[in-house]
């Protein structure tokens, strides 16, 4: 394929900044039915896998033509909930009948094995006319669900390298579908168990509340340095030229691109680099869409400087250059992100201004973030009346 790698890189960050707030809305929309799940997970599909499946296609095909590049999958406690999501699934998208698969109904019935209802999705008309997602409204996307001990059988299955009847000794593959069989009966049982005790257990805890209590969990971290007030009428950039020029342990970086010559790419670390070498970025977000650009900016540049070598190595060279003295290491790995916003309960942020669906973002993003050993700071700014004397 010509070009396949300019894009392969142009569908993937398309797909980068979809990922997350799609991840966000399933979560939301179940939760509004009531509909807890044990998890809601995405993965990019990789070059090399793309490359591979392109492969084994007959005829030509392209990128454009792959319906799996984005992938989510939605794990139920219980068999009979996996409808109740497809129910939700069905209204809120519109589904690609062509490429959607009940595997459960695919599998004869004295047969034993992988079960999950499998989509191919794209974003409602309605949702796709929204600011926030306008720019995704005709990327289709591949949706897994499947309960929790569906997903353990397919998961060791295909740990196992169980994948061809043919390549597979009998004894193996009867023993394969007894231990699929056994998975079948304990989820009727947990159904019944569930059933029980419905009757006397309390109900649990919704996921709003367990969001709520990550989100508070990330909102009480307190950062090592306090950012200056920001002056009623000055701009991001404004306000970031003021601190670094006020305070030289910060350095600006806002709008400044740093060249990444393993894949000619660019990319912003920051708006400012802190006392320790923390990444800081910062907005004013005025709606939710702004606020997940802000989540999802910190999540890209460090993943870009924890896994890109010569990304590193370019920002401690451009930390030098402009720096006066100030050097980071040429292997330099973030410890610390910080997400700075102006807030009337300064130097917090407060629940409040943090929208539900951002919520689930930021949660997201920190957890990805903590992945990488990385800790996720939320702080928030004064703003103050414009002072004479003190103009950016």
């Amino acid at each position: 394929m010509k070009n396949f790698d300019e894009e392969y890189d142009k569908t993937a960050r398309l797909a980068q900044g979809f990922i997350l707030p799609l991840e966000g809305l399933i979560q939301v929309l179940l939760e509004g039915e009531g509909i807890r799940v044990h998890g809601v997970t995405s993965r990019i599909k990789s070059k090399t896998s793309v490359i591979r499946k392109l492969q084994r296609s007959s005829g030509e095909r392209d990128i454009d033509s792959l319906t799996d590049m984005i992938g989510i999958r939605v794990v139920t406690y219980f068999p009979d909930e996996v409808d109740a999501v497809a129910t939700v699934v069905e209204r809120e998208f519109l589904v690609d009948s062509e490429n959607s698969v009940d595997k459960r109904a695919a599998l004869d019935p004295d047969r034993f094995g992988y079960l999950s209802l499998h989509y191919v999705l794209r974003l409602n008309r309605s949702r796709s006319a929204l600011p926030e997602y306008s720019s995704y409204g005709n990327i289709r996307f591949e949706l897994q669900i499947r309960s929790i001990l569906q997903h353990a059988w397919a998961e060791i299955e295909h740990d196992l390298g169980y994948k061809s009847e043919f390549a597979v000794p009998r004894t193996v593959r009867r023993r394969f579908s007894r231990l699929a069989g056994l998975l079948e009966v304990a989820d009727a049982e947990f159904l019944g168990l569930r059933a029980e005790l419905a009757r006397s257990s309390a109900p649990p805890r919704s996921f709003t509340e367990e969001l709520d209590l990550e989100i508070e969990r990330l909102l009480s971290r307190r950062g090592q340095f306090l950012l200056p007030a920001w002056q009623q009428g000055w701009t991001e950039a404004d306000y970031n030229s003021y601190v670094s020029k006020s305070d030289p342990r910060f350095l600006l970086w806002d709008r400044s691109l740093i060249s990444i010559p393993s894949n000619n790419g660019r990319f912003e670390p920051c708006d400012l680099l802190g006392p320790n070498d923390e990444l800081i970025h910062v907005m004013r977000p005025r709606h939710s869409a702004q606020l997940g650009h802000l989540f999802n900016q910190a999540m890209v540049s460090t993943e870009i400087l924890v896994t890109i070598s010569d990304a590193r190595k370019a920002f401690a060279d451009v930390v030098m250059e402009r720096g006066a003295g100030r050097v980071v290491s040429s292997d330099f790995r973030p410890r610390d992100v910080v997400l700075a916003f102006p807030s009337r309960a300064h130097p917090v942020v407060s629940m409040q201004q943090i929208p539900v669906i951002s919520r689930m973002t930021l949660a997201r993003v920190a957890q990805a973030l903590e992945s990488y050993g990385v800790t996720l700071h939320v702080i928030g700014i004064e703003e103050q009346l414009c002072v004479s004397g003190h103009d950016a």
